[in-house]
């Protein structure tokens, strides 16, 4: 990673997450992520650094429901950060996560629909093993953690913006309710071969160069991050330049 501003701030000396103890890694994760909502000057760097940094660029990813950009990776202190933005698709098939998290709402709201998952304590499930448990309004400043084990779903509004931390791996997939994986709606463009079978997943892709370029705009114009200034792109790699 390109040493900068961001390289040399209190992000990369003083935080450690321990993710063996979800009520210490809440607490630990919602002081950093209150602490860097206040400092836009620190988020705008982390998120302009991706356009140098090709391993954080290569992290970054566009999902059905969100597009994604990874910050920050520090796995022996535990420290795995992404912004996460969505155009508005409603998380409608509840599932679980590969990992622990805890996320922070920076700008937007959604509804947060949490389910009780019986029998099994992971692994497969169908909708009728995981009743309603309990819904609430998540807005900006909210803040809260999640098991990996956990099933929910999420009901956002158009540029809802989060700052996002996980924990290592716990399972090798995710998992979701195997009688609704019918609703998911995949853009054929972007994976034009339908899987045999259908996971939560289905149609996340790599975020380009140039789409990375419109995100960052977009939070600009969102108040998200400070205004942007135009890419030099002469000092960047021509295979990542913007199309």
């Amino acid at each position: 990673m390109p040493t900068n501003a961001a390289d040399q701030h209190w992000l990369s000396t003083e935080v450690t997450i321990d993710w063996t103890d979800l009520r210490a890694a809440h607490s630990q994760c919602r002081s950093v992520l209150r602490r860097l909502a206040a400092d836009r000057s620190l988020l705008t760097s982390l998120v302009d650094r991706l356009a140098e940094d090709n391993e954080l660029l290569a992290d970054a990813d566009h999902h059905p429901v969100m597009d994604r950009l990874t910050l920050w990776r520090d796995p022996e202190r535990g420290i795995y950060l992404r912004l996460h933005v969505s155009p508005g698709t409603n998380e409608l098939i509840p599932h679980d996560h590969k990992y622990s998290f805890t996320t922070y709402i920076l700008r937007g709201s959604y509804t947060h629909v949490w389910r009780r998952r019986e029998g099994t304590y992971q692994g497969d499930f169908t909708s009728d093993e995981a009743p309603l448990g309990l819904v609430t309004n998540e807005r900006v400043g909210s803040c809260y953690t999640l098991g990996y084990s956990l099933i929910h779903q999420t009901v956002m509004e158009a540029d809802t913006v989060t700052l996002f931390m996980r924990g290592p791996k716990q399972q090798t997939r995710s998992y979701a309710a195997l009688d609704m994986l019918d609703r998911l709606v995949v853009d054929a463009a972007a994976d034009p071969a339908a899987p045999v079978e259908r996971r939560h997943t289905d149609g996340e892709r790599g975020l380009g160069f140039d789409e990375y370029v419109r995100l960052r705009d977009r939070l600009s114009a969102l108040g998200v991050l400070d205004p942007s200034d135009p890419f030099d792109t002469s000092t960047i790699p021509h295979e990542r330049r913007p199309s």
